[in-house]
């Protein structure tokens, strides 16, 4: 996961990284999985859904009804499974998953995943070192983060105060 592998750059307090749904339509279930993602990090869990349903994509993805996978998924990381599922149930979160999506359009985002370090773009599953030099270009003096997020937004990771911001736009298929 890519988390872990900034990180150390996390916990020095050089970056945040912050994740942003991109559901493609062509995943059957991109939406629905992200919805599960933001329903979960109600409770707290929103990293624990994230890595769950990036792992186990083999069991849901090709799947003709999904949504029971993430109930199930709701009931392995102990959350409150009833407002787990009204919120599922109910689209609680649907249009905030789309506002993600029309932020990458606007950022420029075509396809998943795509990055953005601070500003600069790095688009696809890009290996580490190129992100290592995009976060040194940044520290260096480069483009100051350009997309805005809440500080106390539960798919961040890092202070809100990093010089560098990293945005992934992705779905979880």
């Amino acid at each position: 996961m890519f988390p872990q592998v900034v990180s150390e750059y996390i916990q020095t307090n050089k970056v945040r990284y912050v994740f942003k749904n991109f559901p493609l339509q062509i995943h059957q279930w991109a939406q629905k999985s992200a919805e599960a993602a933001e329903c979960a990090g109600e409770q707290g869990q929103y990293w624990a859904m994230h890595d769950a349903l990036f792992n186990n994509q083999d069991q849901w993805s090709g799947s003709q009804d999904a949504v029971p996978y993430f109930k199930q998924l709701a009931t392995t990381l102990k959350l409150d499974q009833a407002k787990f599922d009204s919120c599922l149930d109910t689209g609680k979160y649907t249009a905030a998953v789309q506002a993600d999506m029309q932020a990458g359009i606007q950022a420029g985002v075509t396809g998943t995943p795509a990055f953005r370090v601070n500003d600069v773009p790095l688009s696809g599953a890009q290996p580490f070192e190129q992100f290592k030099q995009t976060i040194e270009y940044a520290q260096a003096g480069g483009k100051p983060p350009a997309l805005v997020v809440a500080a106390d937004d539960f798919r961040s990771m890092g202070e809100a105060d990093a010089p560098v911001v990293i945005t992934e736009f992705s779905d979880f298929q």
